[in-house]
């Protein structure tokens, strides 16, 4: 075998591999875009539906923030109220407006609701950073469930 035939013999190899290359590239190429376009779908489908929850949870908010706060107490929590105000005392006094203990005074009154303002404030900030746990926790749950096996 001569060298020039060996050479043409080796070219004429490598053309159809070339061309099974050209092919492969293309259809990868194919699929590519396919994936593309499927991550392009799903972020457009999650940025509608976080617009959808952020509307309903303003509704919701709306909604609460509307009820009276004695509409989402339970009627068991009424009737406890209903009874210590019956009662007299310093307590019956907090319930109703009217003053029903000789020992309540003004001061005394201030002094109390600080204290139940101080409560407040300490329950809405731990409702906060048991929020944020949660939040926390659920994109850290997220990032588990996301990633491969």
């Amino acid at each position: 075998m001569s060298p020039s035939n060996f050479h043409s013999k080796k070219q004429a190899m490598l053309v159809p591999d070339s061309q099974v290359m050209v092919e492969k590239i293309l259809k990868l190429q194919g699929k590519l875009a396919k994936k593309a376009e499927k991550v392009e779908f799903m972020e457009e489908h999650l940025s509608t539906l976080l617009e959808e929850i952020k509307k309903k949870n303003k509704i919701i908010q709306g909604y609460v923030m509307n009820q009276e706060p004695g509409a989402l107490t339970p009627e068991a929590m009424d009737n406890n109220k209903r009874k210590i105000s019956q009662s007299g005392g310093i307590m019956a006094s907090l319930y109703s407006s009217k003053t029903s203990d000789s020992n309540m005074t003004l001061e005394l009154s201030l002094e109390i609701n600080q204290k139940l303002q101080a409560v407040l404030e300490d329950t809405l900030l731990k409702n906060i950073t048991l929020k944020e746990n949660i939040n926390t926790l659920g994109n850290e749950i997220a990032k588990i469930a996301s990633k491969p096996s």
